[in-house]
């Protein structure tokens, strides 16, 4: 699913959505400091909503709870895309595997 974080598209499941929204109820210290604040530009997105580069933090303070935080959000983007392709690329395996049987099944058997 696609959530916002620092105006930016982000690909994230429910848990690790709600894990951001703890993290910033966390740092919340009204009415000044919202936990939201400490994602800015720490990391840039792709279009589909994966995380392709970490930033460090040079303009404001972070902890480095978020920074591995963060980490781990593209970490396991990563494994599940790779994840979905491999199981992509069985699948294909395996049709072509059934569709070659197939063919073998109707060429007449060689008997000595």
């Amino acid at each position: 699913m696609h959530f916002v974080i620092d105006n930016k598209r982000i690909d994230l499941t429910q848990e690790e959505y709600k894990t951001y929204e703890d993290i910033c109820r966390s740092y919340d210290k009204p009415p000044s400091q919202h936990g939201k604040d400490l994602f800015v530009d720490l990391f840039i997105t792709d279009e589909d909503g994966i995380i392709i580069f970490l930033k460090p933090p040079s303009r404001r303070q972070t902890s480095f709870e978020i920074i591995f935080f963060l980490m781990s959000i593209m970490v396991h983007q990563h494994l599940r895309l790779a994840h979905k392709k491999v199981d992509e690329t069985c699948k294909k395996m395996n049709d072509k595997i059934a569709e070659l049987d197939e063919k073998l099944k109707d060429l007449p058997s060689k008997k000595k």
